[in-house]
């Protein structure tokens, strides 16, 4: 009797542990949905931040990618919210995560600004108060930026600052900033084993 089990045993439990299915899916997090702000030009700028601007970038837990958009204007007005999360929601597959050759779509900027994306903290105070900082992520900033949106793939965990710094010394800017990541949702176990 003990010869015929055992077998018996060993095909249920292969059977058990082919039947459980872990299942992984490609979500859509935004992160901020619309940010905007004026800069003021650099020689105009008095006071703190009057020409930067600082946002701090809390990534989810099992980010993959992120993206950020960037649309500037040289004159006041409302910004088209170029609905970032809307987009990426509609080009990522949840089971194959990005689409090839996807692109998001950005609405045309009118002025120009500089983004850096920076990870030390120490690095973004000594930026902000006009002091030389070296330590960005060149891949993943824009000088002289327009508009567009940038995939970001080099800074996947934690938190990161986008720095905003308006370029000309005497124009001012509006900046519209949208950010949102793609995560790796966590395996979800289900088995199909009748019980």
């Amino acid at each position: 009797m003990k010869n015929t089990l055992l077998p018996l045993l060993i095909i249920c439990s292969a059977y058990h542990t082919n039947a459980q299915t872990s299942k992984q899916e490609y979500m859509v997090v935004p992160v901020i949905s619309q940010q905007s702000f004026y800069l003021k030009g650099g020689s105009r700028a008095i006071g703190h931040n009057g020409s930067r601007q600082v946002l701090q970038i809390n990534l989810p837990a099992n980010t993959i990618e992120w993206y950020y958009t960037v649309t500037t204007r040289s004159h006041r007005g409302q910004f088209l919210n170029s609905d970032l999360t809307g987009q990426l929601v509609k080009l990522v597959d949840p089971k194959n995560g990005m689409a090839p050759k996807a692109s998001v779509l950005v609405a045309d900027g009118t002025g120009l600004c500089d983004v850096y994306l920076m990870t030390n903290p120490n690095e973004v105070i000594k930026y902000v108060n006009k002091k030389p900082a070296a330590s960005f992520l060149m891949n993943d900033s824009r000088q002289n930026y327009a508009s567009g949106a940038v995939q970001v793939k080099d800074f996947l965990g934690g938190s990161c600052f986008l720095v905003i710094r308006n370029p000309s010394s005497h124009l001012g800017v509006n900046v519209n900033i949208e950010v949102s990541a793609i995560v790796l949702s966590s395996p979800i176990n289900s088995s199909t084993v009748m019980q």
